[in-house]
């Protein structure tokens, strides 16, 4: 669990500073290197693991893919801060990371992993979130999507991570 731990302590850090960021109105390009230091943990860690994966465990196949899309998507957020590009293909890419999302936390709690389940499914509706906010243009409540953004950094991310970094998990 200790790389896992160290991904969701960055990943907590990089929502829990996307959502301030969006709450005070930063220049989004504060919070790019965050994101860029966030993906590049996940994708390099997790292509290593990829290099190392045994070919008879699907689990670590699973796992790769996970670290992946997850990685990916803070390289899309820093490249999106940095070079402005249009977000709805990051909104849609994020609807396909929920579909894995959605059924990784199916077959998680199917498992009897039930905490892992529920953190694949928040991810999911962060993801989806994204999605309807990027793609569709479905403007949230008020600050919703920053606020959701803080919390699941916090609970769903930060916290999970440092319980795994501490052998608390």
């Amino acid at each position: 669990m200790g790389f896992l731990g160290l991904c969701l302590l960055f990943v907590g850090i990089a929502l829990i500073m996307n959502g301030v960021a969006a709450i005070s109105k930063w220049d989004a390009k504060t919070t790019a290197f965050i994101n860029l230091v966030t993906g590049s943990i996940l994708v390099i860690g997790n292509f290593i693991g990829l290099v190392r994966a045994d070919s008879a465990v699907l689990l670590d196949y699973n796992n790769a893919a996970g670290g992946f899309l997850f990685g990916v998507t803070y390289l899309f957020i820093a490249a999106n801060y940095l070079l402005k590009l249009d977000v709805r293909a990051f909104g849609w890419y994020s609807v396909c990371v929920t579909v894995f999302a959605v059924i990784g936390a199916a077959v998680c709690i199917q498992g009897g992993a039930v905490p892992l389940g529920l953190l694949w499914a928040a991810w999911a509706v962060l993801w989806f979130e994204g999605f309807l906010q990027l793609s569709l243009n479905i403007k949230p409540l008020g600050k919703f999507f920053p606020c959701l953004s803080i919390l699941e950094g916090i609970f769903a991310t930060g916290g999970p991570g440092v319980f795994m970094l501490f052998g608390w998990w």
